[in-house]
C-alpha cells in the first residue's frame, strides 16, 4: 500500500510539472514547469530532452504520435534543462549553455559560460541565472556552491557571487525567493529582491531535500526517500501539508 501512495505521489509531481503553465510577457509561451535537475521540458508544442552531449528536439503537437525533429550536439556531461520564455538554460557538469527557441525546432547556440567541475541543477530568468555545484561521487570535485550569473545580455552571461553550502542540489524560484535544496542541511529559503545578491532568511530542517517544483503556492519537494508538499503562502515559513515516504 506504501507503494502505491509513492507512486501516486510521483504522479501528482509529473501532472503539475507537465500542467503548470508560466507566460511570458507576450503571452506566446506555456512552459512545462519542472524541477531544476529536469532532463525534459516542454514549450509549447515541443519537448526538448538532453543526454549526456547532446539535445533533442521533438514535435508534440500530436499528443499521440510525438514527431523527431533534430539533434544538437551541445558539450559533455550535460546535467538538466531548464526554459525561461524563447531560451533553453542547459546545465553540463562545467559549463552553463543558452540557446535560443525563437525557432522551436532548430534552437540556437547563444552564448555559454564555463565554471569549476561540479553537478550543477540550474533556474533562470530575464536577468538572472541561479546554479548549484555539488561535488562528490561522479561530479568530479568537492565544490559546494550555490552560484549567481548575470544573463541580462545573453551573449555575455558572466559570474556574480558564490554562496558555500553544505551539498546544494535542486533549487526554484517563487516571486522575491530562492528556495535551495542543501541535502544534510534543509530547505533554505533566500529573498531574491535583490536577485543579484540572495540574502538568506530560513532553513526548513528536518527533511533530506533533493529537488523542488513550484507551482503557485505549493511547492513540491522530492526528498531521498519520499516527496514532501509545503505551502509557500508565507514564503519565509513554509507549511508542511503532507508527505509520502518510500
Amino acid at each position: 500500500m506504501k507503494t502505491l501512495f509513492y507512486l501516486i505521489a510521483l504522479y501528482s509531481i509529473f501532472c503539475a510539472a507537465c500542467s503548470k503553465q508560466n507566460t511570458s510577457s507576450n503571452g506566446a509561451n506555456s512552459v512545462g514547469q519542472g524541477g531544476s535537475l529536469a532532463r525534459f521540458t516542454i514549450v509549447n508544442n515541443y519537448l526538448y530532452t538532453v543526454d549526456g552531449n547532446s539535445l533533442s528536439v521533438f514535435d508534440v503537437s500530436q499528443n499521440n504520435a510525438p514527431v523527431y525533429k533534430n539533434k544538437i550536439q551541445v558539450g559533455f556531461n550535460i546535467e538538466a534543462i531548464f526554459p525561461f520564455e524563447n531560451k533553453l538554460f542547459i546545465a553540463s557538469s562545467n559549463a552553463m549553455f543558452i540557446y535560443s527557441i525563437s525557432n522551436p525546432a532548430a534552437p540556437e547556440f547563444e552564448s555559454n559560460v564555463q565554471h569549476l567541475t561540479g553537478c550543477d541543477p540550474i533556474v533562470a530568468d530575464s536577468n538572472v541565472a541561479y546554479l548549484t555545484i555539488h561535488g562528490g561521487n561522479r561530479c568530479g570535485s568537492n565544490l559546494n556552491q550555490l552560484q549567481v550569473y548575470n544573463v541580462s545580455n545573453i551573449a555575455n552571461p558572466g559570474f556574480v557571487k558564490s554562496y558555500s553550502l553544505t551539498n546544494p542540489m535542486g533549487l526554484g524560484m517563487h516571486g522575491n525567493r530562492l528556495y535551495v535544496c542543501d541535502n544534510g542541511t534543509g530547505l533554505r529559503i533566500f529573498d531574491i529582491t535583490d536577485k543579484f545578491n540572495p540574502q538568506e532568511m530560513n532553513i526548513v530542517t528536518g527533511e533530506s531535500f533533493v529537488d523542488v517544483i513550484v507551482s503557485g503556492n505549493l511547492l513540491i519537494c522530492m526528498l531521498t526517500n519520499g516527496v514532501a508538499y509545503y505551502d509557500c503562502s508565507d514564503p519565509d515559513t513554509l507549511i508542511k501539508l503532507a508527505t509520502v515516504k518510500n
